[in-house]
């Protein structure tokens, strides 16, 4: 907590603005809450229940009022023949259309709106998916570019805590000044690299704000992210493999569909209003009619079998991207995990290896005060430590990467 008080300050004093903390858990809900793909995907659930209640207006009878006011002149040897025309005609129908015995074809076309829906369920996973993913994986970079600024800090103080004993030595011959000069550059140049580090942490907060639809452009502190393996690994739970598994039924039911077309249909209809060739006999030519109109496929050029040949490529094709999709993910899982226990080998040797090095530097710091170690051989163990210490922090955050890839595995 002291170190990152140190590091606010730090921040504040350089850029002037004001310093707050974030998480990274405030980073994903505002990249999901800006998400433009997310909005679409709700939108077009919303536009998939207006499908359902579309389809079920459908059904119902549809009503159509039609009029028409037709005169066709004639002359000597011009006009139209009036025992087609009539000469004229006036007519105002209301007409009702209901179609009949179709409750096989409407369930299916509620299941493609359903399936729909539920494809787009999975899209929406799967973006979410990798949108955490993506912001994670930016989350810790900056980080990383953070704890750099942290540690160099302080190894900059480091140093500065020997600044005035290696003076006074110096002042009493016990160190050359050149030894106080390589001390005073080497403060310089640990400086310069604070600020290389802040500018490439400013660089990385930049970048995920953009990933995450943030215009504020405030300097903030990043909480150090705790990561923890929470993916069980069941593919079949995977918002990938559910997409198959839809795709599948969305193929067997355009084969359903296929087939219900070629059924017969029937469709009662009736009107009612008037027809007249002349306007005067309009009030004696009102009337109705009613009946059923009966449609049977016959032959089209065996269509359907077509149909149906290209439904079975597009199964294949599922078929084909699921199983190369099923050995990736397992290729995957064990990739990772290999990955993260090396990862973690390593980190232990690189601690152990940091362990002897501050214990090699607190020997140096006496032996300075008693003038019985050459300074520059300090020098180096401190940047020896400082690239130890880079070295663990890397590897830290590749771990916490690889934990993130594997928790975000789709």
């Amino acid at each position: 907590m002291q170190k990152k008080n140190l590091i606010i300050l730090v921040l504040f004093l350089v850029t002037g603005i004001f310093v707050q903390a974030q998480s990274l858990d405030f980073y994903i809900q505002k990249g999901l809450q800006n998400s433009p793909l997310l909005k679409d995907f709700r939108n077009q659930l919303l536009s998939g229940k207006l499908d359902s209640l579309l389809t079920q207006a459908s059904y119902k009878p549809q009503v159509n009022q039609v009029s028409q006011a037709m005169y066709a002149p004639t002359g000597k040897n011009i006009g139209y023949d009036e025992a087609i025309t009539n000469g004229a005609n006036y007519s105002a129908v209301l007409n009702v259309v209901q179609p009949l015995f179709n409750q096989k074809i409407k369930t299916n076309q509620f299941r493609e709106i359903t399936l729909s829906n539920q494809s787009i369920d999975a899209d929406v996973r799967i973006t979410e998916t990798d949108l955490k993913q993506g912001i994670t994986s930016q989350f810790l970079t900056a980080y990383s570019d953070f704890a750099q600024i942290q540690f160099n800090q302080s190894t900059l103080n480091l140093l500065k805590n020997e600044q005035s004993l290696l003076k006074s030595l110096a002042d009493q011959g016990i160190y050359a000044q050149t030894d106080l000069m390589n001390l005073s550059v080497s403060l310089s140049a640990q400086k310069i690299a604070i600020r290389q580090a802040f500018i490439q942490y400013r660089n990385s907060l930049a970048i995920l704000n953009f990933i995450c639809g943030i215009s504020d452009t405030t300097t903030v502190v990043l909480n150090k992210p705790e990561l923890t393996i929470r993916n069980q690994f069941n593919i079949n739970n995977s918002p990938a493999m559910l997409k198959f598994k839809i795709d599948s039924l969305k193929n067997v039911n355009s084969k359903q569909l296929i087939d219900l077309n070629y059924r017969p249909q029937l469709s009662a209809f009736a009107d009612a209003g008037f027809m007249a060739v002349l306007p005067q006999n309009i009030p004696h030519n009102f009337g109705t009619s009613f009946g059923l109109n009966f449609t049977m496929p016959i032959y089209d050029g065996k269509q359907r079998k077509l149909q149906y040949e290209k439904t079975s490529l597009a199964e294949n094709s599922r078929l084909d991207y699921q199983t190369f999709y099923t050995s990736q993910y397992k290729q995957q899982i064990n990739q990772l995990t290999e990955q993260l226990k090396l990862t973690d080998e390593l980190i232990l040797s690189i601690r152990s290896q940091i362990a002897e090095q501050e214990k090699l530097i607190e020997l140096y710091k006496i032996e300075i005060e008693k003038g019985l170690v050459r300074f520059p051989d300090f020098l180096n163990t401190v940047n020896n430590y400082t690239q130890t210490k880079n070295s663990l922090t890397v590897s830290e955050m590749n771990r916490l990467q690889i934990i993130n890839q594997m928790n975000y595995l789709k």
